[in-house]
């Protein structure tokens, strides 16, 4: 059985060393690597030649289609995706190895925890995604339920060619919004036996600015819809959204320290399903 690591990259020059070095240096190293970028500007595909691995071009710019790009380009038997700005632990691929040799897995998760923070805002927003949204249990366990927190994402993944290939790969329609849980959700309706393994890390890294923290917060939102118009009912109110900001707001005016940041991020959240909902169809409040 071969191992193939997909990466999609897009201006990832400042993280793409870290992640690559990090690959090459584990216990074990994967048959090939593949850096799918999608238009770079700045130097991530010199990072990439710099280590030697193979490169393909996504023209559709986005994660979806940078881990198709890869996919299509990939020739082994287990596709393990990574993000660029993610930094695997030295056993990582050795416990993913493990898991598809040892057992009749289709796809696996692994434990995603986050990286060592570089300000305030790396470490609100690694906090808030990595243990507050998603949640990365310390035991194993076999995926069976359309749950969120349980959803596969590929900032560290793995699944079988030929599933993937069954599946028709990453839908373009949800292209950087949620299409990492579309796809674990297509998996366990096509019956594919998925199971966590925490044995497996990697650490991730989060914006480090406001911007990128609004950034995130939008495409949450925008994902949220987006699931809700194919796997969900046409209307939804989550009441626990306006809980939390007027929570937060109170906060804020307390003084309490990055309240602020929390009620930014659910505004921005909210903004991205409302647009999410317009796109897609559907009435996501």
């Amino acid at each position: 059985m071969t191992f193939s690591v997909v990466i999609p990259t897009y201006n990832e020059e400042k993280r793409l060393g870290a992640c690559l070095a990090a690959v090459m240096g584990g216990t074990e190293v994967p048959d090939e690597i593949i850096v799918a970028d999608g238009n770079s500007m700045d130097r991530t595909l010199e990072v990439a030649a710099g280590f030697g691995v193979r490169t393909v071009h996504n023209p559709k710019r986005h994660a979806a289609g940078g881990r198709n790009a890869g996919l299509a380009a990939a020739k082994g038997d287990v596709i393990v995706f990574l993000d660029a700005d993610c930094v695997p632990d030295v056993n990582w691929l050795k416990e993913i190895k493990h898991a598809f040799l040892c057992e009749d897995i289709d796809g696996l998760g692994t434990y995603i925890e986050p990286a060592e923070p570089e300000n305030k805002y790396e470490d609100f927003w690694g906090t808030l995604s990595l243990k507050v949204i998603m949640s990365f249990d310390e035991d194993p366990y076999y995926v069976t339920r359309k749950k969120l927190n349980e959803a596969f994402i590929t900032a560290s993944c793995a699944y079988s060619k030929k599933l993937l290939l069954e599946l028709g790969g990453f839908s373009d329609w949800f292209a950087n919004n949620a299409e990492d849980i579309d796809l674990c959700w297509r998996a366990l309706d096509a019956g594919a036996r998925l199971k966590y393994e925490p044995r497996a890390k990697i650490k991730a890294h989060s914006p480090t600015d406001l911007k990128g923290i609004k950034k995130k917060g939008y495409r949450n939102g925008v994902s949220s819809s987006k699931l809700q118009k194919v796997y969900g009912k046409f209307f939804n109110i989550d009441f626990k959204n306006y809980k939390r900001l007027g929570k937060s707001c109170c906060n804020m005016l307390r003084g309490e320290k990055d309240a602020y940041l929390y009620v930014i991020e659910i505004l921005w959240h909210l903004m991205g399903k409302y647009a999410g909902s317009f796109k897609a169809g559907v009435i996501n409040l």
